[in-house]
Parts: C-alpha cells; sequence; structure tokens
C-alpha cells in the first residue's frame, strides 16, 4: 500500500532538505530505492541504485533465511556493499548466510572487535574469500553509483571501558555504531546503527538534518533525544523490531518524542517491509501491510 509521507492529501514540501513527499512515484532508473526490511527483533537495510546493491546491517541468525529471501526477491544477484554498523549478533548475524548466498564486493565496518564465535567467523570468510574490507570512521564518506553519497559521523574515537564511564560493554558497542547520512540530489535519511543518547549529544553539532530517520536501537529509550529529534527534524522515521519482542521495543518515551516532533513512524513489526522511494527531489513511503 502506497502512503502519503505528510499531508494527507498533497505534496509537503520539507523544511528538514528540501525534499518532497508524494503520493507515489513511477519506477524509473534514475529511482534509489530504500527497502528496511522485516527481520524481526534486528536490522537491515537494502539500498538499491542503478543495479548497485548496497545493505546497512544482516539482520540476526533467525532471520537469516528471511533475509537471503528478501533479497532475491528484490532481484539481489550480488552485493556491492555491506556496512555492519557494529558487532552485534541482531546487526551482524545474517552474514553468515550472506556470504553463502551472494558475491559480496565490499566490507564496511567500524573495526570494533568482538569476542565471538560469530565475528571471528565474519572474520575467516572475509580472508578466505579476499573481499575488501574497510574501517570506517567519522569524516569518511562513500559512494554508491556516484551519485548517492554516504558521509559518516561516528564513531570518531572508539569507546572502551578506558575512556568512558558509567556505560556497560553492550551500551559501548551501541555506542560505536556508525552512524550515517546518505542524500542523493535533495532526499537524504539518517541511519543511526544502536547509538545512543552520549552519541546523539556529539551528533548535535553535525549535519544531521534529514527528510527521514532510521531510528536508533530499535526505538529504544536509550536513544532519540528530545533535542536529537528535534535537529534531525525528520518527516517520517523507521523503526526496525520484532513483533512483541521481550525488549518492549519501541518504548512509549521514544513514540511520544516522535509524536511531539509530528514524525510519520513506519514499524516493520506492524507494517513488515517499509519501501521507500525517491528521484532526488521528492519521496514515497510504501508499506507491505497495515
Amino acid at each position: 500500500m502506497l502512503i502519503l509521507a505528510g499531508c494527507a492529501n498533497s505534496v509537503t514540501s520539507m523544511a528538514s532538505s528540501g525534499a518532497s513527499a508524494v503520493q507515489s512515484l513511477t519506477d524509473s532508473d534514475k529511482d534509489l530505492k530504500i527497502s528496511v526490511l522485516n527481520v524481526g527483533q534486528a536490522d537491515a537495510t537494502l539500498i538499491q541504485y542503478k543495479g548497485k546493491n548496497m545493505l546497512i546491517d544482516t539482520g540476526d541468525v533467525d532471520s537469516r533465511d528471511s533475509l537471503v529471501q528478501q533479497l532475491k526477491a528484490r532481484n539481489v544477484k550480488e552485493l556491492d556493499a555491506v556496512l555492519i554498523t557494529h558487532p552485534h549478533g541482531d546487526h551482524m548475524g545474517g552474514m553468515a548466510a550472506l556470504f553463502k548466498a551472494f558475491p559480496i564486493k565490499q566490507i564496511y565496518d567500524n573495526g570494533q572487535v568482538a569476542n565471538t564465535v560469530m565475528y571471528r567467523n565474519y572474520l575467516k570468510n572475509i580472508k578466505a574469500k579476499q573481499i575488501p574490507y574497510k574501517v570506517l570512521k567519522k569524516g569518511d564518506s562513500l559512494t554508491l553509483g556516484d551519485d548517492v553519497v554516504f558521509t559518516v559521523l561516528s564513531p570518531g574515537t572508539i569507546f572502551t571501558k578506558d575512556n568512558t564511564t558509567g556505560v556497560s560493554e553492550s551500551g559501548l558497542t551501541n555506542d560505536n555504531s556508525i552512524v550515517c547520512k546518505m542524500t542523493y540530489g535533495k532526499f537524504s535519511m539518517l541511519f543511526t546503527g544502536d547509538a545512543q543518547k552520549e552519541v546523539e549529544d556529539q551528533l548535535l553539532k553535525e549535519d544531521i538534518k534529514a527528510d527521514i530517520l532510521k531510528v536508533g536501537h530499535h526505538g529504544s529509550k536509550t536513544s532519540s533525544s528530545d533535542a536529537f529529534i528535534k535537529a534531525v527534524a525528520p518527516q517520517a522515521a523507521t523503526i526496525s523490531c520484532g513483533v512483541n519482542n521481550s525488549y518492549k521495543f519501541p518504548h512509549e518515551p521514544t513514540l511520544k518524542t516522535l509524536q511531539k516532533y509530528h514524525v510519520d513512524v513506519y514499524r516493520t513489526d506492524r507494517n513488515g517491509v517499509i519501501t521507500i522511494k525517491t528521484d532526488g527531489s521528492s519521496y514515497s513511503i510504501e508499506k507491505e501491510h497495515e
């Protein structure tokens, strides 16, 4: 079902970056397509442009078969790039299946080492398959098909127990998430991994305004501060979370903050796959189901 990502019956001009929300867009080779995949209590976003395929995060182990099926259903035969925001299972758990299912041309991550079998196997596969690998940090940028630009806003310095206080080990890993802003023409989308409020505070100094926000940490109250949502000023936000998940994501404080700033919210637990299509000047959002 195609929905209007703005006012009920009109094209809405976006104050954040100039892109417009429209009721629908006709398929075109010039269109950028973003699919927030339905991978349960995990994260995976497919970005497609001019025959190129990029995946940000890969879901968890238990959603690996579904991930591969969803990619094949979208005509993915190879992955030009895979970006792992941080080495938690719900963001990199699908890698083992991807190594088997598709040729992968490039892998990016934040360089943080995890003491897990999953992570060690990930590195072994990269080496065995001789896949180009690069660690991303603040200030880096990469492109997809020349016109789609990703600017890395975080991390700068990797957070550790030695340089941080009052944050759990899991929280440190979340805060080390790659945060990047994707731009295509006048359209922009901000990807935040599981970055929490400590990182959001630092990001307030950056150019974080975006038409669409991929909400941090599955909608947890540890992310999406009032100041951050106000600064991003998104027209719409996507939340990747599992049906009746044990964490009760998304948390009510997050939803209330998004509501306060009149942000349209799309959730994979309710809406299934969320598809965003843009020609760089306007965009539409399609829900798999209500």
